[in-house]
């Protein structure tokens, strides 16, 4: 993937979890990463640690005006982006549906699927400009095989899917898109949700590999998808997941 080299790329959620492990994979490969993020302190530190070829910007991926001003700032100081990676997602706390108050609701959805409708918009000009550009959605296998109380959260990453198709439709053959769906993976978004990491290792047992994944499973194959071994794939939603969508 040397291709990646010298590439400029945005990420979103990059303080933490999958965003934050894909940028780290994408500047350990020489690339420049732009960490987007609602948490200043953690996005900044992380930029920090990845070097002169990081750099943060604090924002909410819901905002129009926010996305707007990434796009600029984008502009001004780095020019052409190479990839998008749509990595920031929330879950609100499992609940049945009538239990759901409609500020939940919207909140997944402005996130999880207006979020990354946004800084697509927002950003394909500069796409367009760069040498073989891609866009990775991080979506959920909650999308395809959803559970009892957390219906929001499923339907958004269905929505999330079907943008990445359409997406990848309107742009072909300039730009690739296509989303990755993991199962259960060791993330802080299982935190915000109450749970303790005993209660998140309970779900080990519903993988047949036995074993929830990693930001690092899921960091290398966004970096594929973002490479030019995948220059024929697109519009793909691809399930990594412990073997969880087989049972």
């Amino acid at each position: 993937m040397a291709e990646l080299n010298d590439g400029g790329f945005v990420v979103t959620g990059g303080g933490r979890g999958i965003g934050l492990e894909t940028a780290r994979a994408l500047a350990a490969g020489g690339a420049r990463v732009c960490l987007v993020g609602r948490r200043v302190e953690p996005l900044e530190a992380a930029a920090s640690a990845l070097g002169e070829g990081a750099w943060a910007f604090p924002g909410d991926v819901s905002s129009a005006s926010d996305a707007d001003r990434l796009a600029a700032a984008v502009r001004s100081r780095w020019g052409p982006r190479d990839g998008l990676v749509n990595a920031a997602g929330i879950a609100a706390p499992m609940a049945s549906l009538v239990e759901t108050d409609p500020d939940s609701w919207d909140r997944a959805f402005a996130v999880n699927v207006r979020g990354p409708y946004l800084l697509c918009r927002a950003l394909v000009p500069l796409l367009r400009e760069g040498r073989s550009p891609a866009v990775v959605n991080v979506s959920s296998t909650l999308a395809e095989k959803p559970i009892p109380g957390m219906a929001a959260y499923n339907a958004s990453k269905a929505a999330l899917n079907q943008l990445t198709r359409s997406l990848a439709l309107e742009w072909a053959p300039a730009i690739r898109v296509n989303a990755v769906m993991p199962a259960v993976v060791d993330t802080p978004i299982h935190a915000d949700r109450g749970l303790t990491i005993e209660q998140v290792h309970e779900m080990d047992r519903l993988h047949p590999m036995q074993r929830i994944g990693t930001p690092t499973d899921v960091a290398s194959l966004i970096l594929f998808l973002l490479s030019d071994a995948s220059s024929w794939m697109t519009g793909t939603v691809i399930p990594i997941d412990g073997g969880m969508l087989a049972t």
